[in-house]
């Protein structure tokens, strides 16, 4: 369903840089609800990819930002000072696990803030070694890149020069895995096999400086590990002098009932990276870490000229007061509960939904072309996010067969609004399920697994 515009767009824009799902146009936005330029409402149930944490212009996000905006916009932090930026980075400290001292450092994305942490991390160590995991995503940049699994294989990036010193140990789904276990029913065997595979990278590598790991697997479908397999992780690091790198950019500032998805655990890692949901819808990403991991690198102005930016501070602290002013930490994981139960008694109902899963308001359903034989349908999933869009609901897919749905409304998405997302979303898999959506209403769209 080509427009105007989308035609303009994919002259002008190269296809590396989007994932497309609809024609789609918003122009404004409130709480969870996107508007087109007819003024039709649609419930976000994806936050933006996690970025509105508190929803779309949030007036107390907007009253900051017009705040500094009036007054300045920003001045380079490399030169001078800025408060929102100071005051951010020790709120980040306090609110981040661990009881020692830590410094900030600031950027734009999770792409630039996992670069920091991991070029930190090898200068602090001396070290050339970087663990990551099967299915992982931590961005686009370089270092990032190549510590990513899910792209492993699949782009045409194998050749990196980044790729020569990172190991890829298997991340353990409980859902679908190389060792056929079910992780659901015999955690600890899934955690002891992905956990001797990982003690023998270490035992036969040498030269690791870092492990770096999500608490949930975001864009690998919202995949949450066995308990003890991060605190299993966290043993091996500091058994072994390695650093623990958290990425947060998806489970971070509330979004899995805890402030950091690392916290369901009990770990402290080393280094913690935050984005998307930081900025409350603009551009900020932190690195909190060690102070003597950061004051390691050499002095020689490796900040950016926007770094640590005025007006995204102040976003975020708003943000931040938000989150822990109403409550919606503990709402979340409330919420993720009961969101579970639901989606579970819908996955019981028809045979394609073969899993669901997640934490808090992090929520994935998998879906496959039946639960016996486990096979992922992209198409399917694909299918159902259009149905549900038709119907005013946006929800998009994960996964590196694209075959997940993600649920990560806003945390403050009303009581109402979040029914009618559910209800939405059941009548988008009854849709598929009596075949009353062709193939042909999704054959452009992009979304992972497209590649």
């Amino acid at each position: 369903m080509a427009t105007s515009i989308t035609v303009e767009e994919e002259s002008l824009i190269p296809s590396p840089f989007v994932l497309k799902y609809f024609p789609f146009i918003p122009v404004k936005g409130r709480g969870c609800r996107l508007f087109d330029e007819a003024g039709r409402g649609f419930i976000d149930a994806t936050s933006g990819s996690g970025v509105y944490l508190i929803g779309f212009n949030h007036e107390e996000v907007v009253k900051e930002v017009l705040d500094q905006v009036r007054e300045l916009f920003n001045y380079t932090t490399l030169y001078f000072y800025n408060k929102p930026s100071i005051d951010l980075a020790k709120t980040l400290g306090e609110l981040s696990p661990g009881g020692f001292s830590k410094k900030v450092v600031f950027g734009f994305s999770g792409s630039d803030a996992l670069e920091i942490a991991l070029m930190a991390s090898l200068h602090y160590t001396g070290r050339s070694r970087i663990i990551s995991f099967s299915d992982s995503f931590h961005g686009t940049l370089y270092l990032p890149l190549g510590v990513s699994g899910i792209l492993r294989g699949s782009i045409g990036f194998d050749g990196l020069l980044a790729y020569r010193d990172v190991l890829f140990v298997e991340y353990p789904n409980p859902y679908r895995n190389k060792w056929g276990v079910d992780g659901y029913e015999q955690p600890g065997e899934l955690t002891n096999l992905a956990v001797g595979e990982l003690e023998k990278a270490v035992r036969e590598t040498g030269g690791v400086s870092s492990i770096v790991v999500e608490p949930v697997q975001g864009d690998a479908g919202i995949v949450v590990p066995p308990r003890d397999f991060v605190r299993e992780v966290a043993r091996i690091a500091g058994e072994n002098n390695i650093l623990l790198v958290d990425d947060e950019a998806q489970t971070g500032l509330g979004r899995t009932g805890a402030w950091w998805g690392i916290q369901h655990y009990g770990v402290t890692p080393d280094i913690v990276v935050s984005a998307k949901a930081l900025g409350g819808g603009f551009p900020l990403s932190a690195v909190i870490a060690r102070s003597e991991i950061l004051d390691s690198l050499p002095r020689v102005g490796l900040g950016f000229t926007n770094m640590g930016h005025a007006v995204s501070c102040r976003a975020a602290l708003a943000t931040i007061r938000v989150v822990s002013r109403e409550g919606l930490v503990d709402r979340a994981r409330l919420l993720g509960v009961e969101v579970l139960k639901r989606l579970g008694e819908l996955g019981e109902k028809y045979h394609f939904i073969g899993d669901v899963r997640g934490l808090g308001l992090m929520i994935g359903v998998e879906v496959v072309e039946d639960r016996r034989s486990r096979k992922p349908s992209r198409l399917k999933a694909l299918k159902i996010s259009w149905s549900a869009w038709r119907r005013g609901l946006i929800i998009t897919t994960l996964g590196r067969q694209g075959n997940v749905l993600r649920f990560m409304p806003p945390l403050n998405i009303p009581r109402e609004d979040l029914e009618e997302s559910l209800r939405i979303l059941e009548e988008a898999v009854r849709d598929v399920a009596e075949g009353r959506v062709p193939d042909e209403a999704v054959e452009n769209i992009g979304g992972w697994g497209s590649w």
